[in-house]
């Protein structure tokens, strides 16, 4: 199943944007209040999302200041892809969109759909966020 999450405009340039997504010490600012048990290095982190799963989040690939591409190892054996997308649309301002490739049972489909949805705007306004306070 593919998710991705409405174009977001943020007021910062693309490479400053790609620093701090790209740095996975970063990541904790990024995360709801549910993940727990955090820890980081600057490729790869570990979480725990309240009542969910254990999850680790390792970085597969990284296209300078356009794509950051995030591989998810979780207890459910459940592959998550998540790629973030950036688009200079001028020299201050960038177009984000998050993308969420999970392989699900297609039973699970109408269960965690939605909320995976919501994930992934909310990453992606959390990220908006973290990202322009840290340009002040």
């Amino acid at each position: 199943m593919k998710i991705t999450s409405p174009t977001t405009r943020i007021i910062l340039p693309a490479p400053k944007i790609f620093e701090l997504t790209s740095n996975l010490q970063n990541f904790h600012r990024y995360m709801s209040n549910q993940v727990k048990d955090i820890s980081a290095t600057a490729d790869s982190c570990s979480f725990t999302v309240e009542n969910i799963a254990q999850i680790t989040l390792k970085i597969l690939e990284k296209t300078a200041f356009s794509q950051i591409r995030f591989a998810a190892d979780n207890d459910k054996n459940i592959p998550l892809l998540l790629t973030l997308n950036m688009n200079a649309v001028s020299e201050n301002e960038t177009d984000v969109i998050v993308d969420m490739d999970i392989e699900i049972p297609i039973f699970l489909k109408p269960l965690i759909q939605k909320p995976l949805e919501r994930f992934v705007e909310t990453l992606l306004q959390k990220i908006k966020n973290e990202v322009e306070k840290s340009s002040l």
